[in-house]
């Protein structure tokens, strides 16, 4: 069991990444969950999901009445935590996952170095691997400490007298002060390798290197520009290197509301996430990570002849959901591996696609014809299924409906459908599927208006669904439309039971546990204040929000309402995206009104 037996709160973590894979790192130097070699592998490392039964690998003072605090290096993601009493610094652990500018290598390891300012009684635990899976710990010479499991080994290299105590590494060692020792641990080695052949001090300035120079290419000049990078940084750091695909968030099974079931696996590449951070990015300059996104998805789709709401990152994926034997965080179980929803229609899917690919051909990205003409299978593919029901964004478990939110953006992507064709030359077609576009214009306004004039969650309840706030940041209506105003007065009454925070939707989705406040919707509704010309209450709800982040100003999927602790996967990349985009939107508003 960990030396600390409480869960640690999720907001009191760091992450790591590396264009492969993540680790979290809590206030008190534990490395709590980690998948090894790559994102959706197995976990090395889980005690954020079980104190008793969960791996991980500690460092700390012994003296548990330090004050710790996280921190990253500037414009990089690498993680310093810092253990202090009132008056001075006592120790530091730094950590970082090695970048390579050559994209073929990479590293399945985590470099950790301790660094002293005072004599310091220092407490290391590894224990890697679910419990009942660590079959055997063998010490290699003065080299280290090789860890078995079922179907890997980890090692870990350092030069410090531990012992193997039962199923566990552990050891007590004091360091005097100004003593940096480095400790790197690694996956499936076939041997064991002294510290120094793990070159950490090369690996921290490759990876230095490689996140300052990666994040000078952002064309963001403007308020909040500390807040962006590191928004950026993580949003990079969440696409897997070898096709571009990017997890939606790096963990799994953190949840949505404590004691609850909504607990996702998020380690797998959702296509319209990827869209949405897509968008965001070639605004800003990343052309590159677009291009390679959008070859890799219509490989795909030309290979399996229609799109996937979700596809693994890599082949080391159980993309079919279950359960593993761990109580959960907070004991909110179930815990899952997979996840159900790959089997879903979501219509937003196909439409996000189409309307991140505009964003790129008008911000000096391009493909070649070839390439186009794949799309238009896709855009073909829309337009056969945008009358059927689905799922929704929210992807919701049970039966399908129509959802208007599905509908308003697949009017959208067929509009930019339309546009792409008549880049083409074809103005014959571009015509044709700009007339289903006005049919499904129609359609919405003649089916998915409720009584009382607002639009409905679905044509067929009188539900209300907050992701119907981005009608007018994608051009459906604008705020003016009195059926929006309609709507978004219904949004803010009976979604909104905190200033600025809101639940999804009304619908009764059948889950155990309360629906939490869903930051993205948050931004959603402060860019929509922006566009209405309400720019200081804009400003309170952006500030509010900005109250909100961490030491390391990461942010969660979801805030529980009153308490404001975070929940749900962490990072999630749809948040850091809602917050680059909100923040350039109010910094255009700004500048206008000079």
């Amino acid at each position: 069991m960990p030396n600390d037996p409480e869960f640690p709160r999720i907001e009191d973590h760091g992450v790591l990444l590396n264009n492969r894979t993540a680790a979290l790192v809590s206030k008190h130097g534990e490395v709590d969950f980690a998948c090894f070699p790559n994102f959706d592998s197995e976990m090395v490392f889980s005690s954020i999901l079980d104190r008793e039964k969960g791996g991980y690998f500690s460092i700390h003072p012994v003296n548990r009445n330090l004050e710790a605090k996280q921190y990253y290096e500037p414009d990089t993601n690498i993680l310093h935590t810092m253990f202090s009493d009132k008056r001075n610094k006592i120790m530091s652990v730094m950590d970082f996952l090695p970048m390579s500018f050559e994209h073929a290598v990479y590293f399945s390891e985590i470099h950790r170095r301790i660094e002293t300012y005072a004599d310091v009684n220092i407490e290391i635990d590894f224990n890697p691997f679910i419990l009942k899976n660590r079959k055997s710990i063998e010490k290699v010479d003065s080299k280290g400490y090789m860890v078995y499991s079922e179907n890997s080994s980890q090692f870990l290299s350092t030069d410090l007298d531990l012992q193997v105590e039962g199923n566990s590494v552990t050891g007590t060692v004091n360091l005097p002060a100004t003593e940096v020792r480095w400790l790197v641990t690694t996956h499936n080695l076939k041997k064991a390798y002294p510290p120094e052949l793990f070159f950490s001090e090369d690996r921290l300035w490759q990876t230095r290197r490689f996140w300052k120079e990666w994040l000078m290419k952002s064309k963001y000049q403007g308020i909040f520009y500390d807040i962006v990078n590191r928004s950026l940084l993580t949003l990079k750091g969440l696409f897997f290197e070898p096709n571009s695909f990017m997890v939606a968030s790096a963990t799994t099974s953190l949840p949505e509301s404590i004691g609850g079931e909504r607990n996702w696996d998020y380690r797998f590449m959702w296509v319209r996430d990827t869209a949405y951070v897509i968008e965001g990015l070639v605004q800003l300059g990343y052309i590159e990570e677009a291009t390679k996104f959008y070859l890799s998805i219509i490989d795909r789709f030309e290979k399996d002849g229609k799109l996937s709401s979700i596809y693994r990152v890599s082949e080391d994926s159980i993309i079919d959901e279950t359960s593993l034997d761990l109580s959960g965080y907070m004991n909110s179980s179930p815990v899952r591996i997979g996840n159900g929803a790959s089997n879903q229609l979501q219509i937003d899917q196909y439409a996000s696609l189409i309307i991140s690919l505009r964003m790129l051909l008008e911000n000096s990205g391009f493909l070649s014809v070839h390439t186009t003409e794949k799309v238009f299978l896709i855009g073909n593919s829309l337009i056969n299924i945008w009358r059927e029901p689905d799922s929704s964004i929210w992807e919701i478990r049970g039966d399908k409906r129509n959802y208007v939110y599905s509908k308003a953006l697949a009017w959208k992507a067929l509009t930019d459908l339309s546009w792409l064709y008549s880049k083409m030359g074809n103005e014959e077609y571009a015509k044709t599927v700009m007339t289903e576009a006005r049919s499904l214009r129609e359609e919405i306004y003649g089916k998915g208006i409720s009584s009382s004039g607002y639009f409905k969650q679905s044509y067929e309840t009188d539900d209300v669904d907050s992701a119907l706030l981005r009608l007018p940041l994608f051009g459906f209506c604008t705020m003016a439309d009195n059926v929006y105003k309609n709507t978004f007065t219904e949004i803010e009454e009976r979604l909104m039971p905190e200033k600025f925070l809101f639940r999804r939707y009304t619908l009764q989705d059948g889950l155990r546990g309360e629906d939490n406040a869903f930051l993205m919707v948050s931004f959603w509704y402060i860019r929509n204040l922006i566009q209405d010309g309400r720019l200081q209450i804009a400003h309170d709800g952006l500030m509010m929000i900005l109250d909100l982040l961490n030491d390391v100003s990461l942010l969660p999927e979801e805030l529980e309402f009153k308490t404001h602790r975070y929940l749900g996967n962490y990072p999630q990349a749809f948040s850091h995206l809602s917050l680059i985009t909100t923040i350039m939107e109010y910094n255009r508003a700004l500048k206008r009104q000079k």
